[in-house]
């Protein structure tokens, strides 16, 4: 069944080439090689209420070439879905952009994730296995507990720069000898020599440019992720008695996730002492950032383990202390104001958390 899946998809995007020599996809209109070039590599997982598509184009790259991978969910209305986190399983390439996207339709929610990777090597290749995680809030009377859904994997082979059937330890011929560095050839090249140093260093100061600026949108990506799931779950309204438990775990959750991503820390299965002492590494982190932390996780803690049954005025507590920690790390270097807790703040007062 999952073949004919496969199959369907790759024909519908084969009947959607344009006739001069373009793709439409849900993202982008991208250019394909030629009319010879092979369809993108398509699979598609369905769990429940939930399908995923993974596609990565083109199908044979050859080394150098950019690899678009896109991550296509779509969810049905009352299901929430978790997207792997940036980066999840993809270590062993090169990301050069990464593009989220999420669009409402009329009977769910389509997110897709697409990524632009670099090969660091030719031969056989895979992209590893992506996870996301679903809840179905359609039906009360089904299990609230989140479920996983995990992609197949896409292999592929990435071929060679070098000419078919060329040995790689062929020697090539000596090279003629470099005149010597004398006196007169510097004085006639000295303007090359310093308008090559300074491409290189535009070049240099560009690079520096380029990864900084990287570093500030995967940030304020994760900070959009997180507050969105926020706003999904205050729109749920607050827990009744029997429910807190999993209302707490899924605050807390937003909470740890949006570190993780904004501070670059992959501990997704430490207690919480493990947690702040692994967060507390990060010099982005301030002493009343993890004064903050430590107090709410140990909130959620409380409620998670204890069996402790929070008011309504304590859940509300607990909301807007997750919305102030992820406002006040969005932006690097802010030092929190040193606020009581169990105190909301004079903008806070008689508004909305």
């Amino acid at each position: 069944m999952r073949s004919m899946h496969v199959l369907g998809v790759a024909t519908l995007l084969a009947s959607c080439a344009r006739p001069d020599g373009t793709v439409e996809s849900q993202d982008d209109t991208y250019a394909v090689d030629g009319p010879g070039a092979a369809a993108p590599l398509v699979v598609e997982t369905r769990e429940g209420p939930v399908t995923a598509t993974l596609t990565l184009d083109p199908a044979e790259p050859r080394l150098g070439d950019p690899l678009v991978l896109t991550l296509e969910v779509f969810a049905k209305t009352g299901v929430v879905v978790e997207m792997p986190a940036f980066g999840e399983a993809l270590g062993r390439f090169a990301i050069v952009d990464f593009a989220p996207r999420e669009e409402a339709t009329h009977d769910g929610l389509r997110m897709s994730q697409r990524y632009t990777l670099q090969a660091s090597t030719s031969g056989r290749q895979r992209i590893p296995r992506l996870r996301l995680e679903f809840l179905d809030q359609r039906d009360a009377g089904v299990d609230a507990r989140a479920k996983e859904l995990l992609t197949d994997e896409l292999a592929f082979v990435v071929a060679s720069v070098l000419p078919e059937g060329q040995p790689l330890d062929e020697l090539r011929p000596l090279r003629a000898s470099l005149p010597e560095l004398q006196g007169p050839w510097l004085r006639r090249n000295w303007p090359w020599l310093v308008l090559g140093l300074g491409v290189v260093a535009a070049a240099a100061g560009g690079v520096v440019w380029w990864l900084r600026r990287a570093e500030e949108r995967a940030r304020l990506t994760a900070f959009d992720r997180a507050m969105a799931r926020l706003e999904r779950l205050q729109r749920r309204g607050l827990p009744a008695a029997d429910a807190a438990d999993s209302w707490y775990v899924e605050l807390s959750d937003i909470v740890r996730r949006y570190i993780e991503e904004r501070f670059a820390l992959r501990a997704p299965e430490l207690t919480t002492e493990e947690f702040l002492a692994e967060a507390g590494r990060s010099r982005e982190l301030t002493a009343g950032h993890r004064e903050l932390l430590a107090a709410f996780l140990a909130r959620c803690d409380r409620v998670k383990f204890a069996r402790y049954s929070p008011d309504e005025d304590e859940s509300q507590d607990a909301l807007r202390d997750a919305r102030r920690f992820l406002e006040e790390t969005a932006a690097a270097g802010g030092e929190p104001q040193q606020i009581d807790l169990r105190t909301p703040t004079t903008s806070q007062a008689g508004g909305a958390p």
